[in-house]
């Protein structure tokens, strides 16, 4: 049942986690679950504020109302209890659960909701493809991950065993002797255990690309021009319809010697006129 539970929340987790990463090509060796996160509160409106009980009782709160979401953290806690919470409170948000009121407290840790949103909090902290980066590729220690990531001894020890367990490299005593042994200082163990399941863990990630509007939504954003040099699809003037929607971008085409390059521009940046001159000069250096 837990295997079961881990497996849907994670699945879930990661389609929403790994498209943001690819459409804002976030450095996965540089990753902080920030990222991930601001994104989601400003897009969503959601008001974050700290709160403090004496007994540390309410680690986080959830409400949702007609003025909006909130989301609040116990203040005393430390950083790293801080940010779990936080990505905790934000997995009851886009797990999409029924109810206005969640709240995770010493009281409930075992309920399905809470367990689910702390499946969630720990991938979006420690994403899988992350994880592998640092510990297969870069070779970084246990404190390494740990400090780089802004997360406790504890809970990188368990996302670890979670993940392995996931994926079935080998029982679940040896998964544990293996983190037990990286959290030490040895990593020969771990290393093999993510050589066997490295090629799924890059092929999930992969498998997330951003569609060719996501993509050129944002590089026109960013220089008001693109061409077909970056994006080889707009050579097809079957999607010219569907880029047009994307107002004020305009879409054509320039030829020379037999060669083409599609190109888009944002008409509220460039005139017409000085959209074909780049695409011109462009196609010259072709």
């Amino acid at each position: 049942m837990l295997d079961e539970l881990y497996s849907r929340v994670s699945k879930i987790t990661k389609q929403a986690l790994y498209f943001f990463m690819k459409k804002e090509e976030v450095s996965i060796l540089n990753y902080h679950f920030r990222y991930y996160f601001d994104h989601c509160i400003d897009q969503n409106r959601i008001q974050v504020i700290s709160h403090h009980f004496s007994n540390h009782k309410i680690e986080g709160l959830t409400i949702i109302d007609e003025l909006g979401t909130t989301f609040s953290y116990e203040e005393d806690n430390p950083e790293t209890k801080r940010h779990f919470t936080l990505c905790h409170e934000l997995g009851h948000f886009i797990l999409k659960y029924d109810g206005s009121f969640f709240t995770e407290s010493v009281d409930n840790q075992e309920s399905i909701l809470e367990r689910e949103a702390n499946v969630f909090s720990a991938i979006i902290l420690m994403p899988d493809i992350v994880l592998l980066s640092k510990i297969f590729y870069a070779c970084d220690s246990f404190q390494k991950v740990k400090e780089d990531l802004k997360v406790s001894k504890q809970a990188l020890y368990f996302r670890l065993i979670d993940l392995l367990r996931l994926y079935e490299v080998d029982t679940e005593s040896a998964i544990k002797q293996a983190v037990g042994e990286y959290r030490e200082g040895r990593n020969a163990s771990i290393h093999q255990y993510f050589h066997k399941v490295k090629e799924i863990l890059i092929g999930e990630f992969n498998q997330f690309q951003p569609t060719l509007l996501v993509r050129l939504e944002k590089r026109i954003k960013q220089r008001s021009f693109a061409t077909s040099q970056e994006f080889p699809e707009l050579l097809d003037q079957s999607r010219w319809d569907e880029i047009k929607q994307l107002k004020p971008f305009k879409v054509w085409l320039v030829y020379n010697k037999g060669k083409s390059l599609a190109y888009v521009w944002d008409s509220e940046k460039l005139s017409d006129a000085e959209a074909r001159r780049k695409a011109e000069l462009q196609l010259l250096l072709i």
